[in-house]
C-alpha cells in the first residue's frame, strides 16, 4: 500500500491564499512578517496564554489535584499539553503543576493510583498513562513508570469484542466508540517503544483498523461515533450495529489518536501504511464539512447551519492539530491543507476564544459531554442539548497542542526568551506535597483525627449569585389548587439561563408535578411555603434514568430530579409534601384490609426488575427497562442522578411515593437541618448511592423503613456499575421510628467505605435497630471502615448493633460479603432483646470488630455472634433486665 500524502479533489480544498498572502511563507521558509500572528500573537503565544490562564484557575481551586480531582483522561490531556508546551518553548514553566497534580494520585512508588479501579474496565483510565510517561521522560523519576505500568496491565485483561478490540467500557460491553481509540491508543504505542514491547505496536493497528472497519460511511467519508458489536443497544443500527450520528468530537479523538500513534510507531512496520491511509482519508473527510464562514466544524458535523447546531471548539481545535501535525510528519500534503489549517485555527481564536479584562484567556463554546447509552441515543437533538461550556479541558489540551504544531508549521520557532515568565498572577502554593494532600488510609492513626478532616475539608455547599426568581413572577398561582409545574420550570430555566441564583418558593401552597433542577439553581422554599406534589403517575412521564432499589431503568420522573447537574440547592424553611397514602403511591406495595386488589400491583414489576438485576453483566441494556406507565415501580422523592455540590437544607420532606433522599453516582453532597415524615412502605429518609463525600447532619429522621440506608447497587446490576459509596459522615442527627438508624445495604454490591456516625440520638419503640447492616450471597460487597462514637440510644425492637448476612437470600448465592474494620465507642442504650446481633457466613465471617467504652441497660437477651472472627470488647458494659 502507498503512503503518499494524499491529495483532495480540486472542488473540495480550502484556498485562503489570497486571504493570508502565504505563498511567501510556504513551502519556503517564513519571515516573521507574514501570517505567523493571528489577532496579535503567534500561535505558541496563544498557547501559553491559555496555559497560563487556565492552569491559574484550576490551581486556584486545587481543582484537578485529589482529592478534589479525578484520575480523568480531560484533565491529563491538558496537564500533557503543558508539558510538550514547556518542551516547546524551553522553560520548565508547568512542570511544577503538572508534577503535583500526578504525584497527589499516586502513592510513594507509584503502585497505587487513586481513583483509578481496575474492576471498572474504562479505556477513559488508560489516556492520564500519556502525561506519566512525558514525566518519567523529564523527570526519570520511577514512580511515573511504575504508575504507567498499572495501566498498561489492565491491556491485559480489558474485555474485548469477538475480533479483538477494546470494551469502551465494562458498562458499555460489546461497544467500541472511537473516543476509545485515544484513550488507549497513543498510550499503548508510546509505551511499547519506551519500553521495548513490539507485540504493543500490532494490537495497536488492530485496534485502529477495526474501529475503521466498523464506523466508516464510505457515502458521508466519515466515522460514525459508536458501534455496538451486539446490536442490542437502542442507539444501534440492527444491521451495521453502527450508532446514527456523526458527532464532530469523536472522529477529533480518532484523528488525535492516529496522529499520536504513528508519531511512535516504528517506521518499518508493516500496517504503518494502513493506519496513514485511515488517517489520510479521515482528515479528507473532515475538511469536506468545515464551516466556510468561520474555518470552524460543527456539533453535529453533517448538519452545519441545521437549527440548534453550532460551531463547536473542542472539535474543532483537535482538527486543526490532527491536521498540523500530520502535515508537519509528511503524512499530509502541504500544499492542500495548510489552508484548511490555517482558516481553522483563524476560526478559533476569532470566534471561540475571549480575552477577559485582566488579561487571561477563555476557549468558549465546548460540548462538556456526549456518549451512547443510559439515555443517550445518539440523535441529533441529544448532541445539541448537552451542556455548551467554557475551557472544558477537551478543549484546552488540543488548542495548546495545536499552538505547538502551528508554531512548527509556520516555522517561527518563537524564542523561549519572547515569551514572559508570567502572563499572570503567579501559581498559588500548593495544597500540599503528595504525602499530604491526600486522604490518609482508614488504618493509618486515629480515623477520627486523620481520615473524617480529610473527607470534611472537601464537602463544600455549593454558593449562588445573588439573584432571585420568584415562581410568582412566572405564573405560579397562589390559590393553592392551580397548578404551578409551568411557572416553576420556568424560573429554573431562567435562573439556569442567566448563570444561577435562587427561584424562590414565597410562603403559600403551590401545586406541582416533577421539578427538574439545573445547574446552578437553588430552590428555596421561605417559611410558610408548601409544596404539593400530584399523585397522578401520568405527571411523572416520560421516563428518565434513574435507579430503584439498586437498579438503574428507565421510569417515572423522581419528583424534583436533576441528571448531570452541578451546584444545585433545595433550601429553606418551607414544606415539600410528597401526598402520597393508600389511596395513591403507597396502595401499590402496601395495602390496607378494605383496599383492593389484594395482591399488591407493584410485585409483578418488582420482580421483573429485579430479574433484570440478575441477569449476567454481559447481557445487560439499561435503555431497553422501560417502566413508568402499566408498571408500578414508585419514584423516590430527589434523586440528583450524576451530580456534584449538592446543598439540601432546612426543608420539611412528608408523604414520599418511595425514599426521600437519595443521590446517586453523586459527589460533594450537603443535607443538613432537614426534617423528614414519612410513614409509607419502604419510605427511608436518606439513602447516599453509590456516592462520596457526603455530609448529613442535624436532621430529623421519622420513617417507614430504614431512617440512612447506604447503597451501592443490587446484585449484578450493582457490580456491573461497580462505584461505592465512600467517606460520608452522620453527626448530631435524631432517629424515631424506623427499620433501622444508620443502616448500610442491603443494595450494597458496589461496596462501601469510609462511614463515620456520632453524636446522634435514636429513641423509638418502632426503630428496629439503630446502627445495622445487612446483604447476603447475591448482594455481596465490601464494607470496610465504619466507625461509630457517642450515639445515644432509648428503646430499640431488636439491637442495638445489628449485622445480617441472611437477609432476604442469604447464602443462596456467589457473592460472598464481607465485613471489616469496624468501631463503635461510647455506646449507650437504655432498652433492646439484643445489645450485639452479628450474624456471618462460615465462608465469610464477620471481622475486626471493636467494641469499646459502651453501655447496654435493659438488655433481654445474650449477645448473638454466629461466625465472628476476631471481636474485642473493652470496657462494656451490659446490664440485664
Amino acid at each position: 500500500m502507498t503512503t503518499t500524502p494524499i491529495r483532495l479533489p480540486a472542488c473540495l480544498a480550502v484556498s485562503l491564499a489570497a486571504v493570508f498572502a502565504f505563498t511567501a511563507c510556504c513551502p519556503k521558509k517564513s519571515t516573521p512578517a507574514t501570517v505567523q500572528k493571528f489577532a496579535g500573537s503567534t500561535p505558541l503565544e496563544w498557547s501559553v496564554r491559555l496555559g497560563d490562564s487556565e492552569m491559574a484557575r484550576l490551581a486556584k481551586n486545587n481543582r484537578m489535584s485529589f482529592p478534589t480531582g479525578s484520575w480523568d483522561y480531560a484533565n491529563f490531556l491538558f496537564l500533557n499539553s503543558l508539558l510538550n508546551l514547556d518542551a516547546r518553548i524551553g522553560q520548565k514553566r508547568y512542570l511544577p503543576f503538572a508534577q503535583r497534580t500526578a504525584d497527589s494520585f499516586l502513592d510513594d512508588d507509584g503502585r497505587a493510583i487513586r481513583k483509578y479501579k481496575l474492576a471498572d474496565h474504562n479505556i477513559d483510565n488508560i489516556a492520564p498513562g500519556r502525561a506519566l510517561l512525558t514525566l518519567y521522560k523529564v523527570t526519570q523519576e520511577q514512580r511515573y513508570r511504575n504508575a504507567a505500568q498499572v495501566l498498561r496491565d489492565q491491556l491485559n485483561v480489558h474485555p474485548r469484542t469477538s475480533d479483538g478490540g477494546f470494551w469502551h467500557k465494562q458498562r458499555y460491553p460489546h461497544q467500541m466508540w472511537l473516543d476509545g481509540l485515544f484513550m488507549a491508543s497513543p498510550f499503548y504505542t508510546e509505551f511499547g517503544a519506551l519500553f521495548n514491547e513490539p507485540a504493543d505496536f500490532d494490537d495497536v493497528a488492530k485496534q485502529i483498523k477495526l474501529m475503521d472497519k466498523h464506523s466508516w460511511d464510505a457515502a458521508a467519508q466519515l466515522h460514525y461515533h459508536g458501534y455496538d458489536e451486539s446490536r442490542t443497544q437502542d442507539w444501534a443500527d440492527k444491521t451495521t450495529g453502527r450508532s446514527p450520528n456523526f458527532w464532530s468530537r469523536a472522529i477529533g479523538w480518532y484523528a488525535m489518536a492516529m496522529v499520536d500513534v504513528l508519531e511512535n510507531f516504528p517506521k518499518n512496520h508493516p500496517e504503518r501504511a494502513d493506519i496513514i491511509a485511515i488517517l489520510q482519508k479521515t482528515l479528507a473527510g473532515i475538511v469536506k464539512y468545515q464551516d466556510p464562514e468561520t474555518g470552524l466544524w460543527w456539533q453535529v458535523t453533517v448538519f452545519g447551519g441545521r437549527e440548534g447546531n453550532y460551531r463547536e471548539a473542542t472539535a474543532s481545535c483537535m482538527f486543526v492539530y490532527a491536521m498540523a501535525k500530520a502535515i508537519n510528519h509528511g503524512w499530509l500534503e502541504r500544499d492542500t491543507y495548510l489552508p484548511a489549517v490555517l482558516k481553522g485555527y483563524e476560526g478559533i481564536i476569532n470566534h471561540l476564544i475571549e480575552t477577559k479584562p485582566d488579561g487571561t484567556v477563555t476557549l468558549t463554546r465546548c460540548c462538556k459531554v456526549s456518549g451512547l447509552g443510559y439515555g443517550r441515543d445518539g440523535s441529533y437533538d441529544y448532541y445539541i442539548g448537552e451542556p455548551i461550556v467554557n475551557n472544558d479541558a477537551k478543549g484546552t489540551g488540543p488548542f495548546v497542542f495545536a499552538g505547538i504544531e502551528l508554531d512548527r508549521l509556520l516555522r517561527i520557532d518563537t524564542p523561549a526568551s519572547a515569551i514572559p515568565a508570567t502572563l499572570f498572577a503567579p501559581l498559588p502554593p500548593a495544597a500540599g506535597d503528595a504525602k499530604t494532600s491526600a486522604a490518609p488510609t482508614a488504618t493509618a492513626g486515629d480515623p477520627w483525627t486523620t481520615v473524617m478532616p480529610a473527607i470534611l475539608a472537601r464537602i463544600k455547599a455549593p454558593v449562588f449569585p445573588d439573584h432571585e426568581y420568584p415562581i410568582t413572577r412566572y405564573g405560579a398561582p397562589t390559590d393553592g389548587k392551580g397548578d404551578a409545574s409551568d411557572a416553576i420550570r420556568a424560573a429554573i430555566d431562567a435562573c439556569h439561563r442567566d448563570g444561577g441564583g435562587r427561584v424562590l418558593v414565597p410562603a403559600g401552597t403551590f401545586l406541582t408535578g416533577p421539578i427538574h433542577l439545573k445547574s446552578n439553581v437553588n430552590l428555596h422554599l421561605d417559611e410558610g411555603a408548601t409544596l404539593l406534589f400530584h399523585t397522578d403517575p401520568q405527571r411523572y412521564m416520560p421516563v428518565v434514568f434513574t435507579r430503584w432499589e439498586g437498579v438503574e431503568l428507565m421510569n417515572f420522573s423522581p419528583l424534583i430530579y436533576a441528571y448531570e447537574q452541578e451546584n444545585i440547592a433545595i433550601t429553606g424553611k418551607g414544606t415539600l409534601d410528597g401526598q402520597a397514602g393508600y389511596d395513591n403511591w403507597w396502595g401499590w406495595v402496601k395495602l390496607d384490609e378494605n383496599t383492593k386488589p389484594k395482591i399488591p400491583l407493584a410485585r409483578a414489576s418488582r420482580n421483573k426488575l429485579m430479574a433484570e438485576a440478575d441477569r449476567p453483566i454481559a447481557g445487560m441494556d439499561v435503555s431497553k427497562r422501560v417502566y413508568g406507565l402499566g408498571e408500578y415501580i414508585r419514584p423516590p422523592f430527589i434523586q440528583p442522578y450524576r451530580c456534584k455540590n449538592i446543598l439540601i437544607e432546612d426543608v420539611t420532606i412528608l408523604r414520599s411515593p418511595f425514599w426521600e433522599i437519595n443521590p446517586v453516582l453523586s459527589q460533594n453532597i450537603t443535607v443538613r437541618g432537614v426534617t423528614i415524615r414519612s410513614h409509607g412502605a419502604n419510605n427511608d429518609g436518606c439513602d447516599p448511592e453509590s456516592s462520596r463525600d457526603i455530609l448529613i447532619e442535624n436532621c430529623s429522621f421519622d420513617t417507614g423503613d430504614d431512617c440512612i440506608a447506604i447503597k451501592s447497587g443490587r446484585n449484578n446490576d450493582g457490580r456491573r456499575v461497580a462505584v461505592p459509596s465512600e467517606n460520608i459522615i452522620i453527626r448530631n442527627c435524631d432517629f424515631k421510628d424506623g427499620h433501622g438508624g444508620v443502616t448500610i445495604g442491603s443494595e450494597i454490591s458496589g461496596d462501601c467505605r469510609n462511614v463515620f456516625a456520632e453524636n446522634c440520638r435514636m429513641d423509638s419503640p418502632n426503630l428496629d435497630q439503630a446502627l445495622r447492616f445487612k446483604t447476603n450471597a447475591v448482594r455481596g460487597g465490601v464494607i470496610e471502615n465504619i466507625f461509630f462514637r457517642n450515639i445515644q440510644v432509648g428503646r430499640v425492637g431488636k439491637a442495638v448493633v445489628h449485622v445480617d448476612f441472611k437477609y432476604e437470600e442469604g447464602d443462596k448465592g456467589d457473592y460472598m460479603p464481607v465485613l471489616r474494620n469496624v468501631l463503635i465507642e461510647k455506646v449507650t442504650s437504655k432498652s433492646s432483646p439484643h445489645a450485639i446481633y452479628l450474624r456471618g457466613f462460615a465462608q465469610a465471617p464477620i471481622r475486626d470488630i471493636t467494641i469499646r467504652d459502651c453501655t447496654f441497660e435493659g438488655v433481654e437477651k445474650d449477645d448473638f455472634l454466629e461466625h465472628v472472627e476476631n471481636i474485642t470488647k473493652t470496657n462494656v458494659r451490659v446490664v440485664r433486665k
